[in-house]
């Protein structure tokens, strides 16, 4: 039971909490994203963490509670917990000494925490509603001197304001996306608690935690009380047991360091993100059908190499045919870097309105004109689970689309001496899991990689 001060739950707040998140779409498409319940072993094992950390909790506060399980589970003088979706909201089962309000978490000014707690909600940058984040990331600002980065996903603002939100002795206790604890968007965050010398527990689950998230995550604890500066790393062995890790990454090695390309060295790109790969690039077939001409219409592209062998180091015309176009692979680019014949214009007419209906998209003039890449020398993955992310060749002269990243070099015969030195190099313990078993590769992290080889 909760140390009780009220004697009923309540629920306050104004029935249009909603319009912080702006029009009714971008207020259904972030709510689709962000609700996922947290499992009640999940919810048991924060409070079991929270309680070897302090004996007696006074004020708790959930921003983005969802249904208020965390209040069901745990022992405090007084819970609020914040929930923009009115049909979330619910007193049934909660403890007197709770209370739910039905407004955004950034509405009010909190700084007496003694513990903040949750899990907030997972919605990428680009799903983020812009007057939303716009608003959120002002408040950050002014309460801390930080400005976020706009790649920073939607948990990220909700640590930041727990993190202002917990008086100074106080402990912030999220279950948030393991990879913040090395990602270039988490940079300031962590550069931030830094500053404060806060002592920092990463409790990394198990990647089943959660069914719909392809993430892993974390029970990430910030105790503000102590100046020690210290982080620790921890993994789970088996439901709330976890065993100490030297690093992020599990192993000796500290994770791959971020480095800037140089204009003269080999460097690596991201993938052209287009707006919509789904109609912006298009399989064997659907050229066929549009009538579409390679070269003059779609050049040869490359969204995916994970069809392909781990043997593979050279993409030939051949292996294009037989694991592209053959497989009915996303394997044409439009070209955009020419007015669009009769047929391609065509084609981009008949795209559904739901099929432009990007962020990307609804930036251009035009909504499918991007700036077209270049063609780079080498193709890497940017994720892998065993061993090392496949590397080969482009014999092609495809472009990169998607996670798939380009590796510009001088030279044929430097491209496949970077293939060479790519291939031979020692990943594991070097990068920090994803997903599922999936590790990733940042392009700085790959550039890093590149001034190695450059510099033997």
């Amino acid at each position: 039971m909760s140390l009780s001060t009220r004697t009923t739950a309540r629920i306050r707040g104004g029935q249009d909490a909603l319009s912080a998140l702006g029009v009714a779409r971008q207020a259904t498409l972030y709510l689709d994203r962000c609700q996922v319940d947290t499992p009640q072993h999940l919810v048991d094992a924060v409070w079991k963490l929270v309680r070897e950390r302090r004996s007696r909790i006074g004020k708790v506060v959930d921003f983005g509670c969802g249904d208020s399980r965390f209040a069901r589970a745990g022992k405090y003088r007084h819970y609020v917990g914040y929930e923009i979706d009115r049909t979330r909201c619910s007193v049934e089962g909660l403890p007197p000494n709770a209370e739910i309000v039905n407004a955004c978490a950034f509405s009010e000014r909190i700084e007496d925490a003694d513990l903040c707690v949750g899990n907030p909600p997972y919605v990428r940058n680009q799903n983020l509603p812009v007057g939303w984040r716009q608003q959120a990331a002002r408040t950050i600002e002014t309460r801390t001197g930080v400005t976020i980065s706009g790649l920073a996903n939607a948990w990220q603002y909700f640590v930041f304001l727990s993190l202002v939100s917990a008086k100074a002795d106080g402990v912030v206790a999220l279950i948030v996306p393991f990879e913040w604890v090395s990602r270039p968007s988490s940079n300031a965050l962590r550069e931030f608690i830094r500053e404060n010398g806060w002592a920092v527990s990463v409790y990394r689950l198990n990647d089943e935690t959660f069914d719909r998230v392809l993430t892993t995550s974390s029970i990430t604890f910030i105790d503000k009380a102590s100046k020690s500066g210290i982080w620790e790393y921890f993994r789970e062995v088996a439901t709330g047991t976890y065993k100490a890790m030297r690093t992020a990454t599990g192993g000796r090695r500290k994770p791959l360091a971020y480095e800037r390309p140089s204009k003269t060295n080999t460097i690596a790109k991201r993938g052209l993100s287009p707006g919509t790969q789904v109609f912006l690039t298009l399989t064997e077939g659907e050229r066929v059908r549009c009538g579409l001409r390679v070269g003059a219409d779609v050049v040869p592209c490359v969204t995916s190499l994970r069809q392909l062998s781990e043997e593979t180091v050279r993409l030939s015309e051949a292996v294009f045919k037989r694991e592209f176009i053959d497989r009915g692979q996303k394997c044409w680019l439009i070209r955009t870097d020419k007015e669009p014949s009769a047929r391609l214009m065509a084609y981009l007419d008949s795209v559904p309105e739901f099929g432009r209906d990007s962020s990307t998209c609804r930036m251009r003039d035009d909504w499918w004109r991007f700036t077209m890449p270049e063609t780079p020398s080498v193709f890497m993955a940017s994720g892998f689970r065993d061993g090392a992310p496949k590397v080969m060749v482009n014999a092609i002269k495809a472009r990169a689309v998607g996670s798939v990243c380009g590796i510009f070099c001088k030279s044929g015969r430097s491209a496949a001496a970077v293939v060479d030195a790519l291939r031979s190099i020692d990943y594991k313990g070097r990068v920090v899991s994803h997903s599922n078993g999936l590790r990733k590769l940042e392009i700085n992290q790959i550039n890093s990689l590149l001034s190695e080889i450059n510099a033997k």
